[in-house]
């Protein structure tokens, strides 16, 4: 054999390079724990993404179906154009702007527009409302239909030049459902594709899904349609989306009235959940003895009836429902009140200063506020159509309560800027005609940059 003979063993002592070879390795191991902990040493390198300032930001409104409005607005400052769909509008500093369009309508900032973009989407008669998402990787929409009274179309639009890919998850009362229709499913540049859940997913039960994107970007909507027995035509809403699974999801923003009210709860793990319904008030978080702790199924849906328990006594001044679980779950609170349909969803915790457009219609507008961390204060700035300042308020938050503000008529624009707290916070506007629920989110203000390490000569 040609090449380096291995090092030998004499007189029962082992060669100098031998035990460096096992040594230096242990001693490289020690180190990485005591300076970066296990994480690093699992990982070599790996860092978390950094951010950096936005430079282009994107939303999408979904279709209306019978026509409708697009609100854009701004929390950037100075007023400045941003494109939307082929128009050039200028929005800042409490401006909005608005445009009939019925069809899908892309949002896009650049430069100093790019962060604290906002839209909203509503229809023609503001009996439903939406606000506009930017493209996002993964979310979930819970308590959809597939058949009978209840159907639902999922909405991909793939804002960019290059093909977009997405899967989608299903899960059903009687656990998770084998949907190879809906996996892979290719959205082209520019394009919106509409999938409808009763023609890919035939059945008459409850259903949760979960958009994921494999390849490019994909804003995702659903819309809701429930046909009441009797009603001359089915009700439609749109469902937010909900980011991700909680212990503690709080719903926020309960339509007045006597209806129907269902709660539907998914848990996508592998283990049962045990899940307790709490309603929030502006006093407290109680539980109510009337509704028993409940179980979800593995990878299934449980869907509860609360309309008898929220038209209540016990229910008097509920402004929402805390949904706490054993492991991480979604949930949506489903409302069909003379006719009309509303969605409330589980809202995420908004951690910083955020706007939103408060949707159209008569009938008076509110905001609701909910799940504080600790004690802090909230303000609330609201704009009209022109651009004009309304009214600033400032309200104390809390933990395990609740609060409702109303909004002064004519507010098109409000800004939340929580301190010392973060809220999970929705807008609620009831009218003689139905009501509508838009939760809040944090605004888009950064990128995330992936940390790249020099390759190894």
């Amino acid at each position: 054999m040609s090449g380096r003979r291995s090092e030998q063993v004499r007189g029962g002592r082992l060669a100098p390079t031998v035990v460096l070879a096992v040594v230096l390795p242990l001693l490289v191991l020690l180190s990485a724990l005591a300076v970066g902990g296990p994480d690093e040493v699992a990982a070599p390198g790996a860092q978390p993404p950094s951010e950096a300032a936005l430079t282009r930001s994107t939303l999408v409104c979904p279709r209306a179906a019978d026509g409708g409005r697009v609100v854009v607005g701004s929390d950037a400052g100075a007023p400045g154009t941003v494109a939307a769909g082929e128009e050039e509008v200028e929005v800042g500093d409490g401006v909005t702007a608005g445009l009939d369009d019925d069809g899908s309508v892309e949002i896009t900032g650049e430069g100093e527009r790019a962060p604290g973009l906002v839209a909203g989407r509503s229809a023609r008669d503001a009996t439903s409302a939406v606000d506009c998402p930017p493209p996002s990787s993964d979310q979930w929409f819970t308590g959809v239909g597939a058949g009978g009274a209840h159907t639902s179309v999922l909405e991909l639009h793939n804002p960019d030049g290059g093909p977009a890919v997405a899967d989608v998850a299903v899960y059903s009362q009687s656990g998770a459902l084998d949907a190879e229709r809906l996996r892979g499913v290719a959205v082209g540049p520019g394009r919106t594709l509409r999938l409808d859940l009763a023609e890919l997913v035939p059945r008459r039960e409850e259903l949760t899904l979960r958009v994921t994107t494999d390849r490019g970007r994909i804003a995702a909507t659903v819309v809701d349609s429930f046909e009441e027995l009797g009603a001359a035509a089915a009700s439609r809403e749109w469902l937010p989306s909900q980011a991700e699974p909680r212990t503690d999801n709080l719903l926020l923003g309960v339509p007045a009235g006597d209806g129907r009210r269902t709660l539907v709860v998914a848990n996508p793990g592998d283990d049962a959940v045990r899940v307790q319904v709490g309603i929030v008030t502006a006093q407290s978080v109680f539980a109510p003895e009337e509704l028993p702790e409940l179980v979800v199924d593995p990878g299934s849906v449980k869907v509860v009836s609360l309309g008898a328990l929220l038209s209540s006594p016990a229910a008097d001044g509920a402004l929402g429902l805390a949904v706490t679980s054993s492991a991480p779950v979604t949930a949506t609170l489903r409302s069909s009140v003379d006719g009309d349909l509303a969605e409330t969803v589980a809202g995420p915790l908004v951690t910083g200063a955020t706007a939103a457009v408060v949707p159209p219609g008569p009938g008076g507008a509110e905001l609701v506020l909910g799940g504080a961390t600790t004690a802090g204060v909230v303000e609330v700035e609201a704009w009209d159509a022109e651009g004009r300042p309304l009214r600033t308020r400032r309200t104390e938050v809390g933990p395990d309560r609740g609060t409702s503000l109303a909004l002064p008529a004519g507010a098109v624009l409000v800004r939340v800027v929580p301190s010392r707290a973060e809220v999970v916070a929705s807008l609620l506007r009831a009218g003689p005609d139905g009501s509508v629920v838009v939760p809040l989110r944090d605004l888009v203000r950064s990128a995330l940059v992936p940390a790249v390490r020099p390759g190894l000569g």
